[in-house]
Formats: C-alpha cells, structure tokens, sequence
C-alpha cells in the first residue's frame, strides 16, 4: 500500500538688573510671533483620533494566524496534498496575558542613576537640546533607550508620581518649548498640579523664563489619559508677561497627544508631534530639581 504522507508542522517564530531689561524689550519686538510659536511648539495640533484597542484575546489570535509570524516545514515523501497543523507551546497560547510589573528588563539601580546623570551632563551647554550636535544626539537616543527599557511606572498616565515642578533637561524640538523666543534661549518649567485636587480639575502650566524671569510665557492646559501610556493635552490658555507685566492673554483651542515612555520619582521621558503640520515625534525630558 501507498505510504500515508507525514505531516507538515508550522512553528510560530519568535520575532527637551539691566540685561534683564534689556533682554525684556529686545522680545517685546518678537511677541506677536512668540505666542503662535509657543503654542505650537509645544505639541498642539489636530487630534489623530486612536482607533481603540482590540480585546488581548483578539490581538493573541490574530498574531497567531499572521503568515508572516509563521514559518512552515514540510517533511514529504509522498505526491498527494498535505495536511497542515498548528504546533504551539502552551506558554505560546497565553502570550496575550498582561505581563506583571516589574517585568522589564532588569538594570542595575546604579546604572539607571548613571544612565540619568549622563544624559543631565550631555545635555548641559546644548540650550535645552537645541544646539546638540548630532553624536550628543546620539548618545542621548542611546541612553534614553536603555532607561525606558527600565521604566518601573506602568501606567505612567495616572501616576501621582507626575505631582509637581518639573525642568526640561533635553529635547528635540527647536522652538519655544525648549525655551526659545527669537534669539534668547530660558528654561523651561512643567508644573503639573494633581495633589489635593479633584480628576477633573488636575491641569499643568508650561512655563518659558527668560531673563531671569524678566520674560516668561505660560501655556497652561488639562488632559485625557486615552491609555496606559498616551495623553490628550487640551491647551486652554496662553498668557505673556514681561517685567511683572501681562501683555498678552489668549485663549486656545487645541489638542495634541503626549506619549510617557519613562517615568520614576525625579526623572520622566516622553514623546509629543512637534506642531500642527510637523508629524515627527519629539522628546522631551525632564527632571525634578534637587
């Protein structure tokens, strides 16, 4: 009698007082621009809308039957068709469970505050990031990695951890959220006020300071947490003083989404579109003072 043929396996692969009077007037020239500028630079632009996220179980059995995850070995001594089944390892079928906390790589306690420090020390001189060279860049892109691979906030979007004054250590972006007005360079502050309040009052003011405070901007906003690691920030206001002075006060009516890779006690990462018509992600990195 004719041979049955052998079966065919498919195994899943695994795949950012006098000069301070003078610096006040020189941006009194450059307010009109700034107010657009700071708006828009700080990530504010129209909403993608997220498409919601399949159930886990629907997102296992879809990366299960994904050709391009399978790979097929035919062993065949015969001419007749085949036939083919599915060979998976019970870890396999329960990938779709959540993993647990904690369960990112592991690095050394020591290494991520030398990671931090390293990244501060790179930063420093370069204007908030804006005139980093390409290999500080780089360097900075590397480090960043290896720290979020370490992230130990799971949901970083309702994290209390998020409470308080936060500075821009580094960024990307080249406009007024690294603290740029015209030709002056500040630094830049991120309030964000969560302790003592109800959800729905939590909002976050964006401060550019320069002069010593003789110029500062403020862009305040709240938030919707769309997920574990993305917010809505809705801008409501800006407001521009000089001297003590208000000269400008605008309301605003605009969205952009942040995306938090990184976030422990002192020290946060996070991603947000550079402005309406610029797609590319910048980062911003920041940390609490000592």
């Amino acid at each position: 009698p004719k041979p049955k043929p052998k079966s065919i396996r498919m195994r899943r692969q695994t795949s950012f007082f006098s000069k301070a009077q003078i610096t006040a007037v020189a941006v009194l020239s450059l307010l009109p621009q700034s107010v657009n500028a700071f708006v828009l630079s700080a990530g504010s632009g129209s909403l993608n809308r997220l498409s919601p996220s399949s159930s886990p179980v629907r997102r296992a059995t879809s990366a299960l039957l994904r050709s391009d995850n399978l790979a097929t070995s035919t062993r065949s001594s015969g001419g007749s068709s085949n036939k083919s089944r599915t060979s998976l390892s019970i870890g396999q079928l329960f990938d779709f469970l959540p993993k647990a906390e904690g369960s990112k790589s592991a690095i050394d306690p020591q290494r991520i505050q030398d990671i931090k420090a390293e990244i501060k020390s790179l930063s420093k001189g370069t204007s908030n990031g804006i005139t980093a060279s390409d290999t500080v860049q780089s360097q900075i892109s590397d480090l960043v990695a290896e720290l979020e691979s370490a992230n130990p906030t799971t949901n970083p979007t309702t994290s209390a951890k998020l409470d308080g004054s936060w500075m821009l250590v580094y960024t990307t972006n080249g406009g007024s959220s690294a603290g740029k007005l015209g030709p002056f360079v500040g630094e830049v502050e991120q309030l964000i006020r969560i302790a003592g309040r109800d959800e729905a009052d939590a909002d976050y003011i964006n401060y550019v300071r320069i002069g010593g405070g003789a110029v500062e901007g403020a862009l305040t906003a709240t938030w919707d947490v769309l997920s574990e690691d993305k917010w809505q920030v809705n801008f409501e206001s800006v407001k521009f003083k000089v001297l003590g002075f208000t000269l400008a006060d605008k309301e605003l009516s605009a969205v952009g989404i942040w995306r938090m890779t990184y976030l422990d006690d002192d020290f946060r990462i996070l991603y947000a579109a550079g402005g309406k018509n610029v797609p590319k992600e910048n980062i911003y990195i920041l940390a609490k003072e000592e």
